[in-house]
């Protein structure tokens, strides 16, 4: 038998040796963070995030995941999730299975769903371990790129900004498919955990949809093409709705969000049902709000199923959709022209903010 000093350390061993060494990485970089975030002290924004947080970890701790990017063995840690008092729309996580959320995301999402969606694509980066794999490439490269990056700062640069915004974007440019890779890796692999959680995997897809949704409205303001630190979140959207497809998951966005959920609004002697913030149509008298409910999950049928506003016309006080009655209007509620009308507009709202 060899002596202790002169065995090798079993695969086991060395693995086990390389997730202390995530942890360990982890505090520190959650030492120099904190130095500058503010942490929340909202208790129920704490305890919201920890519930569901601490679900999604318990089934990535036990779920292997074959990944396209990253450290596709079982990598388990006892992760740590905290709020951070920012306005912004964000999370982020370090090595070792430490959590960020930003209060600005907690009043972002539209469902417990929609965070547990987050919460399983930054625990994905984590359990992956793509930071650790990403400083890896970056390191191989560094020496090889720097002639480039100087001769880029001698050749194009004038201004001392300038020359820091060069390298910046050349040295964002040369690892934007690693962060690419990793983005993807970690919605494919946050969507295996949600499908064995209680949570809606349609809520990936409705979070990533207003994400592109914004990128594609501010698109005029700035440009960053190639020099993205994330792929484009259409092509994530187009990515999430393949692994929905794949996993016969019908695309029902009003069960995960507001903004694409029918309501009711009862008042005195008339009920008024919108879509979203958008005013579809009321109805009138004493069982206006008994009407109005019954129709909620027909209409929520309807909408989810992001049907054409051709499929949807009038045949005398009827709304018909594809040949079937949808709603039927009496006296006293909108007239169906209007009601038609209004549908169709929201019909239209659903088609840009989800759509390509």
């Amino acid at each position: 038998m060899l002596p202790v000093w002169s065995q090798k350390p079993t695969p086991e061993e060395k693995h086990k040796e390389e997730l202390k060494k995530d942890v360990e990485l982890g505090k520190e970089y959650t030492t120099e963070i904190e130095k500058d975030l503010k942490l929340s002290d909202d208790t129920s924004l704490i305890e919201r995030v920890q519930r569901v947080g601490s679900e999604l970890a318990a089934i990535a701790n036990a779920t292997q995941v074959q990944g396209t990017y990253g450290d596709s063995r079982l990598n388990a840690f006892e992760y740590v999730f905290k709020v951070v008092k920012d306005e912004d729309v964000n999370a982020f996580s370090v090595p070792g299975g430490f959590v960020y959320v930003n209060s600005g995301l907690l009043k972002d999402v539209e469902s417990d769903d929609e965070l547990a969606a987050v919460l399983a694509h930054e625990i994905a980066h984590a359990s992956h371990r793509h930071l650790i794999t990403l400083t890896k490439e970056r390191n191989k490269v560094d020496m090889l790129t720097l002639p480039l990056i100087l001769a880029a700062v001698l050749g194009q640069s004038r201004e001392a900004g300038n020359l820091v915004m060069t390298q910046q974007l050349l040295s964002t440019a040369l690892t934007s498919g690693w962060s690419e890779k990793a983005e993807l890796d970690s919605d494919k692999t946050g969507f295996a955990y949600i499908l064995k959680s209680k949570y809606h995997p349609v809520a990936m897809l409705t979070f990533m949809e207003r994400l592109a949704f914004k990128e594609r409205r501010n698109s005029a303001k700035i440009d960053w093409g190639i020099y993205r630190t994330h792929p484009p979140s259409r092509k994530r959207v187009d990515a999430l709705h393949a692994l929905l497809q794949a996993a016969d998951v019908p695309v029902a966005r009003s069960k995960v969000t507001t903004s694409y959920r029918v309501t009711v609004t009862p008042g005195e002697g008339k009920s008024t049902l919108k879509f979203g913030d958008n005013v579809l149509f009321a109805l009138e008298g004493a069982d206006a709000t008994a009407r109005a409910e019954a129709l909620v999950p027909k209409l929520n049928d309807f909408f989810d199923s992001s049907p054409k506003m051709f499929s949807i016309r009038l045949l005398g006080e009827k709304l018909v959709w594809n040949g079937r009655p949808l709603v039927e209007l009496r006296t006293g509620d909108t007239a169906a022209p209007e009601a038609l009308a209004n549908i169709k507009k929201s019909l239209f709202s659903l088609d840009y903010r989800t759509g390509g």
